[in-house]
């Protein structure tokens, strides 16, 4: 999955395209967990074009089909070496409560890690602790990073205070509060 994730980077890295690495790869990254399932990008809107043309170039394009609850602007899916790659640009996902979207901004929630000699962009870990509560069958996902989150620290505060701004479920809001009020004393 590294090399894949190499040579996609490689084929990126001078596009001038704003993504980022998600989903289980990046808790993987923080060991989190250790078997991630497939590659996740999530890629800002503007930009979804230029990307799926260069993966549909080093890839083969699979049917992608988005169900209820995501309303993602744009979801694609590919097959490179033998990975499975999700796109999403525009991440959308409804609730009880309504819609919640990631906008993916290359200053405020786009974070870089040295992988193996490579620079990869990552999602924040604040960012999918946000999706994973909303996303259905994920909530356990949520409360490892809730878990990392309170033993480390909250990095990036405010994306949490800019998700409490969005229409969230209750229970959502309340840990996140929660975890805000416990980190940052």
């Amino acid at each position: 999955m590294l090399n894949t994730l190499s040579f996609i980077v490689d084929r990126l890295k001078h596009m001038n395209i704003t993504w980022a690495v998600g989903g289980s790869l990046l808790l993987s990254f923080y060991e989190i967990i250790d078997k991630p399932n497939d590659i996740d990008i999530l890629v800002d809107e503007t930009n979804v074009t230029k990307l799926n043309e260069i993966l549909s170039s080093i890839g083969e394009p699979k049917n992608a089909f988005s169900f209820y609850p995501f309303r993602t602007i744009d979801f694609s899916k590919y097959r490179i070496n033998g990975i499975d790659i999700d796109v999403m640009g525009g991440f959308t996902i409804q609730h009880d409560e309504g819609i919640y979207k990631l906008s993916l901004q290359k200053e405020a929630n786009i974070t870089h890690k040295d992988i193996n000699g490579m620079i990869v962009p990552l999602c924040t870990l604040e960012d999918w602790y946000i999706l994973y509560w909303l996303i259905p069958y994920k909530q356990e996902k949520a409360l490892l990073i809730e878990d990392f989150l309170r033993a480390n620290g909250v990095v990036y505060p405010q994306l949490l205070e800019e998700a409490l701004q969005q229409s969230l479920p209750i229970e959502v809001k309340k840990r996140v509060e929660k975890l805000l009020s416990q980190t940052n004393i």
